[in-house]
């Protein structure tokens, strides 16, 4: 893999600041970093800054998702450890609600696109998803918030009055999903959670 020159990255503060788009085009430099020798330390520190808000967040992970210059990475099924150690240094709340969206929204996609083409890339990126949720897994709201989705997918959500099980009935909502998508996306919950 190529060096990435220095000069060429964004800085820590427009990382830490820039909205959505410019976080899109910050991970594109970023990405050739994650498995570079040797630059683990500043790599981790841009992708903390970037992890400080929702914007780079989305950002950042909008770009590894869908990335096709990451193909060994997608097809090993293992999220470097330079992320793993920047996610797991995160203090956002929000990591783990996008990191759970992450993997909701492209397994519903599957069966959605008509598409073949379409529901593979869904596919792939969906399993990106799970092996980066499953890296947050230690964390213990990521077991509840995989609950809370579990019941909602699964309909045994209707008599309960949690704040978190509103939210992912109010997301299954907003996006329509049937009962295909959520036995898929129970499926992919599952997955995570080793059942």
């Amino acid at each position: 893999m190529a060096h990435v020159d220095s000069v060429d990255l964004p800085s820590i503060i427009e990382l830490s600041k820039d909205p959505f788009m410019k976080q899109v085009s910050h991970a594109e430099k970023i990405l050739p970093l994650l498995e570079e020798v040797g630059s683990e330390e500043e790599t981790e520190g841009r992708l903390k800054a970037m992890f400080s808000h929702s914007d780079g967040i989305r950002g950042f992970f909008v770009t590894y998702l869908t990335s096709n210059s990451l193909e060994s990475t997608a097809e090993e099924a293992s999220v470097p450890p330079v992320l793993i150690s920047a996610m797991k240094a995160s203090e956002s709340a929000e990591l783990i609600s996008l990191a759970c969206m992450n993997v909701i929204m492209p397994t519903a996609m599957v069966s959605m696109h008509e598409s073949q083409e379409l529901a593979a890339q869904s596919m792939k990126t969906a399993a990106r998803a799970i092996e980066v949720l499953a890296a947050l897994k230690a964390r213990p709201s990521v077991e509840a918030q995989c609950e809370a989705i579990l019941s909602v997918a699964m309909g045994e959500s209707v008599k309960t009055d949690s704040d978190r099980i509103n939210y992912w009935n109010e997301f299954f909502d907003k996006w329509g999903y049937k009962d295909v998508q959520k036995r898929d996306i129970a499926k992919a919950i599952r997955s995570v959670l080793n059942r």
